[in-house]
């Protein structure tokens, strides 16, 4: 079995969220909600910036990387058995 872990990082103090799914659409899909949800904090001429963004995974990522906000990184892991799930996502991390 494979899953895909990935990995929202803050910048600013390297904390770091994760996620695992099962397809690459699907991980890349809740690291953007990830990064969505940073830009709740902006200021409106920050936001502002943002009204053109075309919400894609390489649209966010760029963004977050260019602005020094955030880091979107996944990576494809093959699972042993069910049991060990997190074990291997967390040894990717």
């Amino acid at each position: 079995m494979k899953v895909y872990v990935g990995k929202f990082r803050y910048i600013y103090d390297g904390e770091t969220e994760c996620v695992v799914a099962t397809t690459q659409n699907r991980i890349e899909q809740e690291l953007v909600k990830l990064a969505e949800q940073y830009t709740d904090y902006l200021d409106e001429d920050e936001k502002n910036d943002l009204l053109n963004n075309d919400h894609t995974f390489k649209t966010w990522q760029e963004l977050g990387w260019e602005n020094e906000w955030f880091e979107l990184q996944w990576q494809l892991c093959e699972i042993h058995s069910d049991g060990h799930i997190l074990k291997y996502a967390m040894e990717t991390i």
